[in-house]
């Protein structure tokens, strides 16, 4: 029982370890290839603590820590994909919709106030269609591309194809 309560007490000092690691890294998506060299590091690192202490006739932190490197591994991949969603929430906000066979989606760019919309065929693609910039007045964000001007109002598009047209969009929450 002793040793679940190490492997635990470790588990809680690696959660808050990984996470101010990550928060300080600020992963972006395109550095999400980086968990292939960081899981197998944070394994590694606890194997070589494991082994230290075996031979330093520790064996049974060397057991916690031998079982500590899985733990830490799926912890360090659970808060950098976390780590990417914040990241990602911070910069855009995301919304889609259907229009027949096509998919659309909208991004407003929170740092810019500028945005992008897309479409999409088939899952996998897509093609950029339109970008403009985006002011939000008493709530409601007034998207203007040329010279087409739409509305996002409580999670609705507004003027999309007409001036009344009105489509439900659904965030996309990460």
């Amino acid at each position: 029982m002793r040793t679940l309560y190490k492997i635990l007490g470790l588990a809680f000092i690696d959660f808050g370890l990984i996470w101010l690691w990550v928060y300080q890294m600020d992963p972006d998506p395109s550095f999400s290839i980086g968990i292939i060299l960081l899981v197998p590091f944070v394994f590694v690192l606890n194997l070589i603590i494991a082994g230290v202490l075996f031979y330093a006739k520790k064996k049974e932190y060397a057991r916690v820590f031998l079982i500590n490197s899985a733990t830490a591994s799926i912890i360090m991949f659970y808060l950098f994909g976390k780590g990417i969603d914040r990241h990602q929430n911070r910069r855009l906000e995301q919304w889609t919709f259907q229009k027949a066979d096509t998919t659309f989606s909208l991004i407003r760019w929170k740092e810019t106030n500028e945005f992008s919309m897309t479409y999409s065929l088939n899952p996998g693609s897509s093609w950029g269609f339109l970008d403009g910039h985006c002011v939000n007045e008493n709530g409601i964000w007034i998207l203007k591309a040329d010279s087409l001007t739409m509305k996002i109002d409580n999670e609705d598009l507004i003027g999309f194809r007409n001036a009344t047209d009105t489509i439900k969009m659904k965030k996309v929450e990460r």
